[in-house]
């Protein structure tokens, strides 16, 4: 699954529903394969503890409080860009450091 999440289309990819980045229509094939296995248990799901998943909220709901448009496709912000850890478009300027708002990813660590 990792090996066909890899493979990317020369001519580029394209954005799921949700903003999640393919590189290509292989790499959707490995993602989906990935999420089977997560459904069914045989691959841990990495997901955010309960403090981080808190703060998550709190900013986004701050961000969302101070921004009102939202895009309507998107569970994220029309002006976020790519994430290059989780690969989704949800990476905003908050408190003057780009986080995502999807995996919690910060350039500032």
């Amino acid at each position: 699954m990792d090996e066909l999440r890899s493979v990317f289309d020369p001519r580029g990819g394209y954005f799921k529903k949700g903003g999640k980045y393919m590189p290509s229509l292989v790499a959707e094939l490995g993602d989906a394969i990935e999420c089977h296995l997560k459904l069914i248990g045989l691959i841990k799901d990495d997901e955010l503890d309960e403090h981080q998943q808190k703060l998550m909220a709190e900013k986004r709901a701050q961000y969302e409080a101070a921004n009102q448009e939202a895009e309507a496709e998107s569970d994220f912000p029309a002006g976020a860009q790519l994430c290059g850890k989780c690969s989704t478009k949800a990476v905003i300027k908050m408190d003057g450091c780009m986080t995502c708002l999807n995996c919690g990813d910060s350039k500032c660590g």
